[in-house]
């Protein structure tokens, strides 16, 4: 299975791990510069304390040699307390203000201030100040500095070991992101893939399992549900298949059937016309030769010859409306547009509230038999459909030839329908239509909607043959 790559930004793999990272970085940035803060504190108030403890200490002892004026071994002391490495200098101060011992890198006068906190120092030395009071007598002060730089050495050392673990446990939050994501996406990248093979259509598809993790377990179920599919599509095919052939079976029949019954109709309407047109014709020629025979000798003969001659010119009337409506002779024998003529002039003197104009245009001659008499099956058919349902004022049907084909419109300004598939229209008039514009290969169409009528649009080959029919 070929793995399809997506742009960076909207790629799964590159999201997680930019997000890993960036988290790692903020909550690494936090605790470096947390842990910052509280080693140079840690350091600023050690200094502090230590500057405390041993200026208190050196003023004390410091006191007792002034009172003694042992200026000398005052200084070998201080130069012993000189040896502590973060002390710059010493220097003792008399009464006078004037330095009687001086050690280490003195500043300048005037003397400094005392420096409230390490952290707060500008010049890199931290300045104390102790007043020298023995017994309550002020004997003078001492001033102590002492150097920030092993601290500042110290505060930045820590920091770049701190910034160092942090980078290091980026580094490997990046490789181990990048690791299980990488392998993370990739599976589910594959997944993605074979759901967009099967949605193609290709039921094939399989996804390998490899670790029974979450991802595995839905690879495996994904599997089951492709497997699943693919038969359940196997057997709609199959039913579809099935279906289709029914169908197209039972339209076979049907046209066949449509044609087995024009032609039943032919030959009904023929033998009408050969035997029970000949047989009356001889009833009633007989009944006039009785009439005439008995006409003045026997007045109940006559009676009865008048009769017969009346009820057999009725079966006549009715035996060749039979045959008109089986098979319409002046269709065989003038053609479609001729009986359409004749077909329409016979229902508007039905129909006397609806108007049906009648249109025509092309050579039409050149139709075969079955598609003559089906066209002409399909206007009878909407015309009944119109004095039955739609209550129009005016009917228009147009034949007219473009190019090789024959179009056929039956148009009324009735009621008309809704024609939402939701409505289920089941119009077996519509039905009988479609099923004869199938058997000459043409195509149906209609088009409606309530209080606008109804119209019915048909399109027929001219170039059918007569073997096609």
């Amino acid at each position: 299975m070929t793995y399809k790559t997506t742009p960076l930004f909207n790629s799964l793999r590159f999201r997680l791990i930019a997000s890993v990272v960036t988290i790692e970085i903020i909550m690494l940035s936090l605790l470096v510069y947390n842990n910052i803060s509280v080693i140079q504190t840690t350091h600023t108030d050690r200094l502090r304390d230590t500057a405390a403890s041993m200026v208190q200490q050196i003023a004390n002892t410091s006191g007792n040699y002034m009172m003694a004026v042992d200026y000398a071994t005052l200084e070998d002391y201080l130069s012993n307390t000189l040896n502590y490495k973060e002390l710059a200098y010493i220097v003792v101060v008399d009464r006078d203000n004037s330095a009687v011992i001086s050690i280490g890198k003195t500043p300048s006068l005037p003397w400094p201030q005392a420096d409230q906190h390490p952290a707060q120092v500008n010049d890199g030395t931290y300045d104390v100040v102790k007043e020298i009071n023995v017994a309550g007598l002020p004997m003078g002060s001492l001033q102590m500095g002492f150097s920030l730089s092993l601290m500042e050495d110290a505060i930045s050392k820590s920091r770049n070991r701190g910034m160092f673990i942090a980078a290091i446990e980026i580094i490997l939050t990046v490789i181990v992101t990048v690791l299980i994501g990488v392998g993370f996406t990739r599976r589910l990248g594959i997944l993605a893939n074979a759901a967009a093979e099967v949605e193609a259509g290709d039921y094939t598809v399989t996804v390998p399992t490899e670790i029974d993790d979450e991802v595995g377990k839905t690879a495996h179920a994904f599997n089951r549900m492709v497997t699943e599919v693919s038969h359940r599509t196997r057997q709609l095919q199959q039913e579809k298949t099935k279906t289709l052939n029914l169908f197209n079976e039972n339209r076979m029949l049907i046209h066949a059937s449509l044609v087995i019954q024009e032609e039943e109709r032919k030959n009904l309407a023929l033998e009408l016309h050969d035997e029970m047109g000949q047989c009356l014709t001889a009833i009633q020629a007989d009944a006039e030769i009785i009439r005439d025979i008995s006409q003045g000798k026997d007045k109940r003969i006559e009676t009865s010859a008048n009769a017969i001659m009346q009820v057999s010119s009725r079966v006549y009337d009715v035996v060749h409306s039979m045959m008109r409506r089986l098979r319409p002779g002046v269709l065989d024998n003038l053609g479609l547009i001729e009986a359409l003529k004749d077909e329409i002039d016979a229902w508007n003197n039905r129909n006397i509230e609806t108007q049906c104009e009648f249109n025509y245009s092309g050579e039409l001659q050149d139709l075969d038999e079955h598609s003559n008499i089906m066209l002409y099956r399909i206007v009878q058919e909407g015309l009944t459909n119109i004095s039955k349902h739609a209550a129009a004022s005016h009917v228009l049907i147009e034949i007219q030839q473009l190019g090789k084909t024959l179009q056929l419109v039956i148009n009324d300004n009735g009621k008309g329908i809704d024609l939402n598939p939701a409505k289920n229209i089941k119009g077996l008039g519509l039905i009988g239509m479609r099923e004869r514009v199938e058997t000459i290969d043409g195509n149906f169409s209609i088009e409606s909607a309530p209080g606008k009528g109804f119209r019915i649009k048909i399109t027929v080959p001219l170039n059918r043959t007569a073997e096609q029919a």
